[in-house]
């Protein structure tokens, strides 16, 4: 029986980068393909359960939250890294490559691994979780500033019915592509009234949206009742702020109430 011959050491620097490109790639170059599947699989959990738990948390803590989670994966992503750069300095000249130790697996676990799996982790908790948005203009001033970038809670209307006075994020009517910010004045059965000076009650199913700065705002006095299901999150703080005089440090982690 034929044995394979051995090929020698390992490149660190190859697997620093390929540690780099993907969390676990390095390991799965130096032969460790249970040990690498776990790095990207730890990853990939505290991604998805950290942002979950944080839009759990009061509204002063989300930020935090975020941020902590962000954190964790990022250290265990440079844990990895430094894990694969070790292994490959002391493997010695007498490494046996595996059958998968091949550029195209590298390649085919690049792509399932960080853009598949990782990129369906990402969107998901972008559209189904927490997402962040620049506000463009000062129709919620002074509530929301323009230039503050807010975190929206896209579980939030999941968990609970939506309050009177919380302000949300909404599709757009007249251009679904569109998202603004407003906050609910009314709730279904209640009495409003419109642009035109009539008393009228918000339909079953819909609430009325306005903005803050009633002088400079388009909301429902002019596109109408907002649909319940069009309400896409639950705005809960401040995690950037900047405008003409620059970074508006103050308002980093306030609560949008």
């Amino acid at each position: 029986m034929q044995q394979r011959n051995a090929t020698g050491r390992r490149n660190k620097w190859l697997a620093t980068i390929m540690g780099l490109a993907m969390p676990g790639l390095g390991q799965i170059y130096n032969g460790e393909l249970i040990k690498g599947t776990s790095y990207f699989t730890i990853i990939l959990v505290l991604h998805f359960l950290g942002f979950r738990w944080s839009v759990l948390l009061p509204d002063r803590w989300v930020l935090a939250g975020a941020f902590c989670t962000v954190t964790v994966v990022i250290a265990v992503y440079i844990a990895a890294i430094i894990d694969a750069y070790k292994k490959a300095s002391s493997a010695g000249d007498a490494f046996q490559p595996a059958a998968y130790n091949r550029w195209y697996f590298y390649v085919a676990a690049w792509l399932l691994g960080w853009v598949l799996a990782m990129g369906a982790v990402i969107e998901y908790v972008r559209n189904d979780i927490l997402e962040a948005y620049v506000i463009p203009s000062g129709s919620m001033e002074p509530t929301v500033k323009r230039g503050d970038r807010v975190l929206a809670d896209k579980t939030a209307y999941h968990r609970m019915a939506p309050h009177k006075g919380d302000i949300a994020i909404l599709v757009y009517p007249d251009d679904r592509s569109l998202r603004f910010i407003k906050r609910i004045g009314a709730l279904p059965g209640e009495t409003v009234t419109m642009a035109d000076g009539l008393d009228t009650q918000v339909p079953h199913g819909f609430v009325y949206m306005v903005g803050d700065n009633r002088q400079n705002s388009y909301d429902s006095r002019q596109f109408g009742f907002v649909p319940l299901t069009d309400l896409v999150g639950k705005v809960r703080q401040v995690y950037f702020s900047s405008g003409p005089d620059g970074i508006r440090w103050e308002r980093i982690g306030t609560v949008v109430r």
